[in-house]
């Protein structure tokens, strides 16, 4: 009786089993982590640098997982065509241009002046476009639509919207 009051001997203290181990893990960013290397996963010997690469794997994986895809369904694509407008040198480039109804038509300003789009016909109207800024606009009714840009009113274009045009 003795010998169980106080444990056996050489057995583990009563509260061994219950013990908790920390493992201290920082993230700087998705590819570095640091884990605490006197952390202890009890008797499973673990390095570092294994548990690093294995945690760089879920988290690629996590990503890759739910991230939506990016590839345009083929009938998407024909379906609603883009066309770009570049503004360089106060001059819409190409400065007329025609396409079919449901197309998007992106300007782009190419240089560090700013530039506005802005249809005659008060159909559309971009804000204040900085070095880089884009405007875009779907043209769905068939017609013609003038546009300028409003800071440089010599500075005009056109877009031709028509049945069939490509």
């Amino acid at each position: 009786m003795g010998l169980w009051a106080g444990g056996a001997i050489g057995a583990p203290p009563a509260d061994s089993f219950n013990e908790t181990r920390r493992l201290v893990l920082t993230v700087r960013d998705s590819m570095h982590f640091s884990a605490n290397p006197e952390a202890s996963l009890g008797d499973v010997s673990c390095k570092p640098q294994s548990v690093r690469r294995a945690l760089r794997l879920i988290v690629l994986l996590a990503a890759l997982t739910s991230t939506p895809c990016l590839a345009e369904e083929p009938n998407n694509a024909a379906a609603n065509p883009v066309v770009t407008v570049g503004m360089d040198h106060n001059t819409f480039i190409p400065g007329e241009i025609t396409v079919a109804p449901g197309t998007t038509v992106t300007w782009v300003n190419n240089e560090a002046m700013p530039h506005t789009v802005v249809d005659q016909n008060k159909g559309f109207r971009s804000k204040m476009l900085a070095k880089e800024a884009t405007f875009s606009f779907t043209f769905t009714t068939a017609g013609d639509y003038d546009y300028l840009c409003s800071i440089h009113p010599n500075m005009k274009g056109k877009v031709i919207v028509k049945p069939g045009a490509s």
